[in-house]
């Protein structure tokens, strides 16, 4: 049990553990101490001292955000010395702040400089001039930089170092002319220069109007937007956001500043979200009469058109599954389920592929063979607190883009050894980094000679298969048996995974203490949204939803279906969302929705447009088996219809006899099939 100390604070006498603040122990009490550079979300460091309190015993304040409490403590956190402190503090910041801008500031009513300099009733100081160098240094459109804004509170450079884990902006110059710009090899460069990953972070931390969202400042006032939360469905791990309306429009993307759904945004989650809104295509188009042309058409015609052409091919082609249905894995669990329904229910196939890897698919099986079904895996935080992380495959930074930085975060922050298996030359930059490649050996024989030392730990074994050190080997070993150790394995390595690789990868895992009844540790990264819930409920040929091994009634997966489709033997296709790979249909009757038009979408003989994340509602399962719901934010044009709706009018437009009338009740039979979803 962790001992507690006991303290006062402004005569309330409460408890705490020894490693909390100040602050912190006197907020968690109800005990506001004013802070300007402080963020929950970042290590404290005492940088505006608007956060000092006076304790007993000490001759002069101190910082309440960076030091912590002790036994016996005594705090006073108001008194005159006190307020006329902060208040010169504020002065300060404001004297070098161009406070005139403020009645067209986007931030004006949630800036916390004005908010301190209100509650304090701040006398305005004169202007104190800066030489501010102007120029175009950022070329990135999402993302505005105001340096005669900026009160040098240091938050952007705390975030960026402990969140993305890059370096990107450094404090130069001296006196009034200190800024903080982006910084590389001794001079101030631009953003994508330095480094920088365009995840946003330090817009959602920065207390002024100095970092904004180009979209930001034609949106409404901050009192004036209402929050809706929501998922990012950038990659597989669906990191909470919080979408920012004004109306019936997508302002900004944040995360919660505190509480269970803190974590990080990418540049998908921060930005592309609200691009994607802002460009909601409602036209629904046909293939036109000369080649390479398309022609608009209506909701109803369209609907009818596409259950003609496929009920023709049903016809034509009794006895031969020649139907397909495709999707690029971002379809939420109940578009998954109602899809593979009109695959398998009304079009009367097998063929259906909604985006998930088979070695991908098979390792999550096994795994959960051992765990137990819909136990949930390594988050992002554990990731970031991990004793030893094994990584294999490489490209996270592209692909996931939140877990490189938890892994940033484990190697600089949290004494974490950080091993790499086929990271193609990729670095973590930890401080403790042990790199298994470069070597003539495969990912199986090394799996297999890392899992001989776990079993094997007294011997030595100097023939190992992978030609590699003993003495490395079973330090690895060593490390992956130790409590808090896990292993995150990269799409990259799905891409060429085979059953022999996917059982050393189980077989290792197992072994390790990290795949036992109750408890997993091993995060399975798939290239794939969506793919854990596109599984469980029946998106995939070999398996209906349930997890229901179809055996003889399984049907061609996505590469199949593609060189079927080259091959012409195919007749019609669905595809749900934008295609990830090259698509060649000859004479097959295609049909698109996407909430983005595809690139040549006059190849699809009728193209039907989605809404965009922010204008659907749906259940999601990340890679760590949690699910998660996306809330709608905004509305979409009246035949821009959400995904369930599409599936649902063109099965009954083929004849099925489907009642679904909300997301409810298709929720409630998904129940009775996978319990617990």
């Amino acid at each position: 049990m962790t001992k507690m100390v006991a303290l006062q604070i402004d005569g309330m006498r409460i408890f705490a553990t020894p490693e909390t603040t100040i602050l912190e122990a006197a907020r968690s009490n109800g005990i506001e101490i004013p802070t300007l550079c402080y963020h929950p979300r970042l290590s404290a460091f005492g940088h505006c001292r608007v956060c000092l309190v006076e304790i007993e015993g000490h001759k002069q304040p101190v910082t309440s955000c960076d030091n912590p409490v002790a036994e016996g403590m005594n705090v006073t956190t108001t008194t005159p010395k006190l307020q006329k402190m902060r208040g010169q503090m504020i002065e300060l910041a404001l004297a070098t702040h161009p406070y005139k801008d403020c009645l067209t500031c986007v931030r004006t009513g949630s800036c916390e400089l004005q908010e301190k300099a209100y509650h304090y009733q701040v006398k305005l100081p004169a202007q104190l001039e800066r030489r501010i160098v102007k120029g175009d240094l950022d070329q990135k459109f999402d993302l505005v930089r105001d340096d005669e804004k900026c009160i040098l509170c240091g938050r952007c450079i705390a975030v960026c170092r402990s969140g993305p884990g890059r370096f990107v902006y450094s404090m130069i110059g001296r006196g009034v002319n200190t800024r903080i710009v982006p910084w590389r090899d001794g001079r101030e460069v631009t953003l994508h220069e330095a480094g920088c990953i365009f995840c946003g972070q330090c817009v959602d931390v920065c207390p002024v109007a100095a970092l904004t969202e180009e979209s930001r400042p034609s949106g409404g006032r901050e009192w004036v937007l209402e929050t809706k939360p929501g998922i990012c469905l950038g990659c597989s791990l669906g990191c909470y956001l919080e979408r920012q309306v004004d109306g019936n429009r997508l302002i900004k993307n944040t995360v919660p500043r505190e509480g269970d759904r803190v974590s990080w945004l990418c540049a998908t989650g921060k930005f592309e979200d609200v691009a994607a809104a802002a460009k909601i295509n409602s036209s629904i188009r046909q293939k036109g009469a000369k080649e390479g042309t398309s022609e608009v058409i209506g909701y109803e015609t369209a609907i009818s058109k596409a259950a003609a052409e496929f009920a023709k091919i049903m016809k034509d082609n009794p006895d031969r599954q020649v139907i397909a249905v495709l999707a690029d894995g971002s379809v939420s669990c109940e578009e998954a389920y109602l899809l593979q329904k009109l695959a398998r229910s009304v079009l009367k196939t097998a063929n259906l592929d909604l985006g998930l890897e088979p070695a991908w698919a098979e390792a999550y099986l096994k795994a959960a063979d051992l765990t137990g079904f819909g136990l949930t895996g390594p988050t992002m935080a554990r990731l970031s607190r991990a004793d030893a992380l094994l990584v294999i495959g490489s490209g996270l930074t592209e692909s996931h883009p939140v877990a490189e930085m938890a892994l940033r975060q484990a190697g600089r922050y949290s004494e974490t050894t950080l091993i790499g298996i086929n990271r193609k030359g990729d670095s973590f930059k930890a401080w403790q980094e042990i790199s298994l490649d470069g070597h003539n050996t495969s990912s199986i024989e090394l799996l297999q000679d890392i899992k001989a030392a776990i079993d094997d730990p007294e011997q030595l074994n100097n023939n190992l298969k992978s030609g590699l050190d003993p003495l490395l080997i079973h330090k690895v070993a060593r490390l992956m048996q130790l409590p808090e150790s896990y292993t995150v394995v990269c799409p990259s390595y799905f891409k060429e995974a085979d059953p022999k690789l996917v059982d050393a990868l189980i077989d290792l895992a197992a072994a390790a203490g990290q795949l036992v009844s109750g408890e997993q540790r091993l995060l399975l990264l798939s290239a794939y949204q969506n793919a854990t819930g596109i599984l469980s409920f029946g998106g995939s040929a070999q398996y209906g939803p349930g997890l229901k091994p179809l055996n003889g009634d399984a049907g061609m997966n996505r590469a199949n279906i593609i060189r079927a489709l080259q091959k012409e033997q195919l007749k019609g296709l669905i595809y749900f969302g934008k295609p990830k790979e090259p698509l060649y249909f000859g004479s097959a009757y295609t049909v698109s929705a996407s909430s983005a038009e595809p690139e040549g979408s006059f190849l699809f003989d009728l193209f039907f447009p989605t809404p965009p994340a922010a204008a659907l509602e749906g259940l999601y399962i990340n890679a760590a088996n949690q699910i998660r719901l996306n809330e709608k934010a905004i509305e979409s044009a009246p035949d821009v219809k959400e995904g369930w709706i599409l599936i649902c009018d063109l099965a009954r437009a083929l004849g099925a006899k489907w009642k679904y009338s909300s997301l409810d009740d298709i929720r409630e039979e998904m129940r009775s099939l996978v319990p617990g979803c």
